[in-house]
């Protein structure tokens, strides 16, 4: 049986690369609609805590940018130890704090 794993536990959490390189630490979290609910996307970065207040994209907007928090889906996670997130090998995220101009 798998571990239960509680929101309150990945809020927060340090992310690391497999090599242990430091990402940032998880500030919001998406999960699937539904009773049971599954988690897909860690959110982590200070443009995280914009997009967790539902500020980032009406900010961006005022200024014609689009902007995606930085992000990581949960598949990419190898595991969860002692408040640290560690992602899979190859899984790092290629392209943070993702701007397009309109």
């Amino acid at each position: 049986m798998a571990k239960m794993l509680y929101i309150g536990d990945l809020l927060g959490s340090k992310i690391v690369t497999s090599q242990g390189k430091k990402i940032g630490h998880v500030v919001d979290i998406k999960i699937t609609p539904g009773h049971e609910h599954k988690v897909t996307v860690l959110v982590y970065g200070s443009p995280g805590w914009l997009f967790r207040w539902h500020v980032l994209h009406p900010f961006a907007e005022k200024f014609g940018l689009r902007f995606e928090p930085d992000s990581v889906p949960w598949d990419a996670v190898d595991r969860f130890e002692h408040l640290t997130i560690t992602l899979k090998p190859g899984r790092e995220p290629k392209r943070p704090n993702k701007q397009v101009f309109r």
